[in-house]
């Protein structure tokens, strides 16, 4: 492998590491905030069985990304996080904003 090569893979590497911590972070904030939103979500929003199954897959999905940020800092080579494994995280985070949305019609 030349130079160029090296620096090549050097520089995609740390491109993805930077776009997964990116993507990470951001699953990460939807979820707290989604917490947070349970918070005060009215019960007419949402019932309390469906408040403490939401809690506790954002939960459940809030580990999940700390163990792929504790795999991926362990690796010694850039790690990639299969869309499989991301799907039900997208999927969460669109119910975090479906959630936003219906509080955020509630009169005040």
């Amino acid at each position: 492998m030349d130079s160029a090569d090296s620096v090549a893979k050097r520089d995609g590497g740390v491109l993805m590491d930077t776009l997964l911590r990116s993507l990470l972070d951001d699953f990460d904030h939807w979820f707290r905030r989604g917490e947070k939103l349970l918070e005060t979500c009215p019960l007419a929003v949402m019932g309390a069985c469906e408040q403490e199954e939401m809690l506790a897959r954002l939960q459940e999905a809030r580990k999940a990304i700390a163990a792929t940020r504790a795999l991926t800092a362990a690796s010694s080579q850039p790690v990639a996080v299969s869309m499989e494994a991301m799907t039900p995280w997208h999927g969460l985070v669109t119910e975090v904003w479906g959630l936003a949305s219906r509080v955020g019609r509630q009169p005040s």
